[in-house]
């Protein structure tokens, strides 16, 4: 290939200037429309962002912002609360009952 890089641009060109059969043209077109749509996402994608960086940097948000924003938000949120309580209680009597059951002082192999 074409400096040992497979991309599917120079992969596509490669099939349709090496095609000798209407079969290899048809899989070289096909290509050729899959290279022009991930190129076409890919612009997309980077205007996209372009388009949320600058309405973020827009209202005067920042990242500690975010940060302080989010702990407040996690720290009075009842459902986080529960569910934290709930993970704390189950890993303790998890723990609780792996070290009382069977332990003896003889089996200790510590």
């Amino acid at each position: 290939m074409f400096l040992n890089f497979d991309s599917g641009w120079f992969v596509a060109l490669n099939v349709l200037t090496n095609s000798s059969s209407g079969g290899q043209t048809f899989v070289g077109l096909w290509m050729m429309c899959v290279a022009i749509l991930f190129t076409a996402l890919s612009v997309l994608k980077l205007f996209y962002i372009r388009k949320v960086h600058s309405l973020y940097r827009s209202t005067g948000a920042s990242f500690q912002k975010a940060q302080e924003e989010f702990a407040r938000g996690v720290v009075t949120n009842p459902g986080v609360q529960t569910a934290t309580k709930e993970a704390a209680k189950g890993a303790a009597s998890g723990m609780a009952s792996g070290m009382f059951s069977g332990a003896s002082a003889g089996n200790n192999q510590m």
